[in-house]
């Protein structure tokens, strides 16, 4: 397997290799790695440039409680043991991607931004990942009648051109899985644990082999099955797909549940759920908090997907660092963090100059985040501006432009400029580039 000396660096910074990991400082979470990625980015440096440099000198400024320099030393001597790894997993036909690569899924990149996986893990065909679908979710110890109807609508999905996303565990997932891919269809398993174990399973290699199935994971592929794992894994299922099913849960219990609720408060896919009369199953409190019934025709996928496009949520523009804290309402997020460096004189401005943010009719919802980009990268065009003066300019809150103006440098769409504190639109060519 050749990577990249960027995604070599990414790895040794970002994955553990649990026990064949040497006693090392422990890699950094997605939440660290997104601060770093912000940080050398704002120095001019890539993860690759640490693996040639001095490393105590190109770190010499950064100052962060969880990231030290020698922390990141550690992590990058593991250049062994990622070796051995990186054998192993070719010879069972696995392949690595990181945020940076052109076939990491953008679907990933749109809804979860800075929170979506550094790097994948997968078996099969790639492009899938892209194609979008119905993500098809529930127990594993569904009934009989929930698992015939979910292996008939995997059937259905089929049949109607669309890929079924989902777990790839017994129950549910497993059976909208195989009434896919039994029909001539793809599908996209998300898994928690044991990939490595799954790619050699003779229930999966031939469709694997095919390219009717992917594999993928955010974790080792020969972790073990952790809870944590499982419940952080629900909501790549989510936002790999175009609408979500859930066939069964129970109200305020298990991954199901805790993946339809993140999903409802994120709004990342229409979340669509299965009648049902078992006075037990959560069905019915998840459309209680927004989520709606099947259709009377569940099975005319057409017909979901028409209505899923129409029901759309925006997705939200709040950028989630730390994937650990539950997803906030944004009914009650009042105000964003103030940082000292934003905290200047607002300037009179003439009224001539004042730009509007307005409002226009659109055949689907407003992203004002994207609004606010472009009429800063306009203002700033030619010269920069301090936070305060933009926000005047743009007639906004001070603590809604300061976030969005954090999120546009995270995102490599506005330049943040030192001493003093300023911000220019950032060049085309910085603009189509990720972070790492």
């Amino acid at each position: 397997m050749n990577l990249s000396p960027q995604a070599q660096a990414i790895l040794l910074l970002t994955v553990s290799f649990g026990k064949n990991d040497p006693k090392s400082s422990k890699p950094l979470s997605k939440s660290e790695w997104a601060r770093f990625a912000v940080w050398l980015k704002d120095h001019n440096l890539e993860p690759s440039s640490l693996l040639k440099g001095d490393v105590q000198s190109l770190l010499s400024g950064l100052l962060d409680k969880t990231i030290s320099s020698d922390r990141i030393q550690s992590l990058l001597r593991r250049g062994t043991t990622l070796g051995l790894a990186l054998e192993k997993w070719a010879r069972a036909g696995l392949w690595v991607m990181t945020r940076s690569d052109p076939d990491y899924p953008e679907r990933l990149k749109r809804h979860l931004r800075l929170e979506s996986p550094v790097v994948l893990f997968g078996c099969g065909n790639k492009s899938l990942l892209n194609k979008g679908g119905i993500a098809v979710i529930g127990s594993r110890d569904a009934s009989d009648d929930d698992l015939s109807f979910t292996n008939k609508l995997g059937k259905e999905t089929a049949l109607q051109g669309h890929s079924i996303v989902s777990g790839g565990a017994r129950g549910v997932d497993q059976s909208a899985m195989s009434g896919a891919l039994e029909n001539e269809g793809t599908a996209i398993g998300v898994m928690a644990d044991s990939l490595l174990k799954a790619t050699a399973s003779a229930k999966y290699r031939k469709k694997i082999m095919s390219g009717d199935l992917v594999l993928m994971t955010p974790f080792n592929p020969e972790a073990g099955f952790n809870v944590g794992n499982a419940m952080a894994r629900n909501r790549y299922i989510y936002c790999l797909a175009d609408a979500a099913i859930v066939i069964s849960s129970t109200a305020d219990k298990g991954g199901t549940w805790n993946g339809a609720i993140e999903d409802l408060r994120a709004g990342w896919v229409p979340l669509w759920v299965k009648r049902t009369e078992d006075p037990k199953a959560g069905n019915s409190v998840l459309v209680s908090k927004g989520a709606k019934w099947l259709p009377d025709d569940p099975l005319s996928v057409k017909r979901l997907m028409e209505e899923s496009a129409s029901v759309s949520p925006e997705p939200s523009d709040l950028l989630q660092f730390d994937s650990k804290e539950p997803q906030p309402n944004p009914e009650s997020i009042t105000e964003a963090p103030q940082t000292k460096d934003m905290e200047a004189t607002v300037p009179e401005v003439e009224p001539s100059k004042i730009l509007v943010i307005e409002e226009k009719p659109h055949n689907h919802a407003i992203d004002f985040f994207e609004l606010f980009i472009l009429k800063t990268q306009e203002a700033t065009a030619n010269t920069p501006l301090k936070a305060d003066e933009i926000t005047s300019l743009l007639e906004l809150e001070k603590s809604q432009a300061n976030a969005w103006l954090k999120r546009g440098v995270a995102e490599g769409k506005i330049k943040k400029l030192q001493r003093p504190v300023r911000y220019q639109a950032a060049d085309k060519s910085e603009n189509q580039a990720s972070l790492f």
